[in-house]
């Protein structure tokens, strides 16, 4: 029913005080022994109450863990993120009430995907859909520039989008695939229904065998003279059109 990822290294404080107050299980915690400040009071005050155990080492330790990355003096060694199959959909898509998705084709840049996802989180997108092929990996990059919303997040990984349409399309689920220079405006579209939105990556976009498959195409209002904005930009302007029409 699902699938598990092979166990890591999350690092950053954000990321670490994010594992920690989600569901998943948290093994231990590294912090450097000089470390100062809020969220490393939040970090010890919340393990203690995890009976998740803390070590006090030396940055030099942290920085063998997580390599050559801004570690913030903090990491956390995680339990395997759970990740759902194209199996489990239908009935997840019965259990959520009016579901608002987000589907990413082919994003393949981790700290576009971790924007993202960090977005998708703070305005409810209730499940991610990623395909197989093609994605960045939800690795420790992904968790930091996320801010940690990649352990609050329904995550699907799935073989095929093209089945994946198809069967949001015969739920009743609008498919909306955000495609620059069309002609239809998002603020011309009914988001209060049940949704999917589609994104693609950096360049290429949503590609044209998904879109064609899509019941609906989005686009956002330009009034400048460059051609776009980025993936992550653009659909963080979409969710939260989302966000205002379901909140009238």
């Amino acid at each position: 029913m699902e699938q598990k990822n092979e166990k890591f290294i999350v690092y950053g404080r954000q990321p670490v005080i994010e594992a920690l107050r989600s569901d998943y299980s948290v093994n231990s915690i590294w912090l450097a022994r000089d470390l100062k400040g809020k969220v490393v009071g939040q970090i010890e005050r919340v393990a203690k109450s995890k009976e998740v155990r803390v070590r006090k080492v030396d940055k030099n330790e942290i920085q063998k863990l997580s390599g050559p990355v801004v570690h913030q003096g903090v990491a956390a060694e995680m339990k395997p993120l759970t990740i759902k199959s194209e199996k489990i959909l239908d009935s997840f898509l019965k259990e959520v009430e009016n579901p608002f998705l987000l589907i990413l084709d082919q994003v393949q840049d981790p700290h576009n995907t971790g924007a993202i996802l960090r977005t998708a989180e703070i305005s409810g997108v209730d499940a991610i859909i990623l395909p197989e092929k093609g994605s960045a990996q939800l690795n420790a990059t992904v968790a930091k520039t996320s801010a940690g919303a990649l352990f609050h997040l329904n995550i699907f990984r799935v073989p095929y989008l093209e089945s994946v349409i198809e069967t949001l399309n015969g739920n009743g689920v609008l498919t909306g695939a955000l495609m620059p220079g069309s002609e239809n405006s998002m603020y011309q579209k009914d988001f209060k229904k049940p949704l999917a939105i589609i994104v693609g990556s950096e360049g290429p976009g949503v590609r044209k065998n998904i879109a064609a498959l899509c019941s609906d195409r989005i686009t956002i209002p330009q009034f400048g003279k460059i051609e776009s904005l980025n993936a992550s930009v653009a659909t963080a302007v979409v969710l939260y059109e989302v966000v205002r029409q379901r909140q009238l």
